[in-house]
């Protein structure tokens, strides 16, 4: 993992965007500065973000955002008036306390709510894994960026969890199995577990009948699709894909009922719907 992270906030009581996905070099620093109480987010590069004014509930040293010793993220509380962490849905959140912090493993992504606002942090990482005779990466649009993210599938398993309306990622140790009968004895609702299968390969569990689909098929609840180079999974609209590192290069279909990866052959047609690719959208890998 490098030294970014992405971050995005937004109003808890209206759901207004104050900011939009932001990819920023840690350590990042979240507070208020002036006398109009502007939202400032500062990076470790010296970027610095604004996001309004009128925030006297911030502490101007509120939170900060930095890397921990895993390769992960630390998330602390600096505060005066408090930051939670938004669990699961039907879990009351659970507050850091001044000083107190909350590390994220690589390639997770949580929510945080304070003085009215919800910061949403991903920890996104690249990787590649050895998988059905060949690395591939578990690739994800990251937020609203437009930007491809790829996740490490060696050992773990990623779970798209439901959070009320919102779809978390958390990464869970094991193959997809294992891991998704822990999340469900956490009481978590998983809608699907994406992982090593045991043998090699890679799968998918879905978890909730009707919420996800495997290349435009809907799964059923416990279906278990067999994961291989450009195959997609649909979760309310959550793209993840699976890209080999060797051949690595898809174009992705621009009908937005659609939206499938297929091999790279500009001008050919979608090989799901029918619609004519064109130049389309190339997405290429690196490991």
């Amino acid at each position: 993992m490098n030294d970014d992270v992405e971050i995005s906030i937004r109003d808890t009581g209206s759901g207004a965007v104050l900011l939009d996905t932001q990819t920023l070099r840690m350590p990042v620093e979240i507070g208020r500065f002036g006398a109009d109480n502007v939202g400032r987010v500062s990076a470790g590069d010296g970027r610095v973000v604004h996001f309004g004014e009128g925030y006297g509930t911030l502490s101007r040293q509120h939170l900060t955002i930095t890397k921990g010793s895993d390769g992960g993220l630390v998330v602390t509380d600096l505060s005066s008036n408090g930051v939670y962490e938004i669990g699961q849905a039907g879990n009351a959140p659970v507050p850091l306390g001044r000083g107190g912090a909350a590390r994220m493993s690589p390639g997770t992504m949580r929510a945080f709510e304070t003085v009215g606002l919800r910061v949403t942090v991903c920890a996104p990482k690249q990787a590649q894994v050895d998988a059905i005779g060949q690395p591939l990466h578990l690739v994800y649009d990251s937020s609203s960026s437009g930007r491809l993210k790829a996740l490490d599938l060696d050992g773990v398993s990623i779970a798209l969890v439901a959070n009320g309306p919102e779809v978390l990622m958390r990464r869970r140790p094991g193959t997809a199995r294992v891991a998704l009968e822990a999340v469900r004895a956490e009481g978590a609702t998983c809608l699907v577990m994406i992982g090593p299968d045991g043998s090699g390969g890679i799968e998918a569990i879905c978890g909730v009948k009707d919420e996800v689909s495997h290349n435009r098929r809907m799964m059923d609840g416990d279906e278990v699709a067999a994961m291989d180079h450009l195959d997609t999974v649909d979760i309310r609209g959550q793209l993840l894909r699976i890209m080999s590192a060797e051949e690595g290069k898809g174009l992705s279909c621009t009908n937005t009922e659609c939206r499938q990866l297929n091999p790279y052959l500009p001008g050919e047609n979608c090989r799901y719907c029918g619609q004519r690719l064109g130049d389309g959208t190339s997405y290429w890998v690196h490991s």
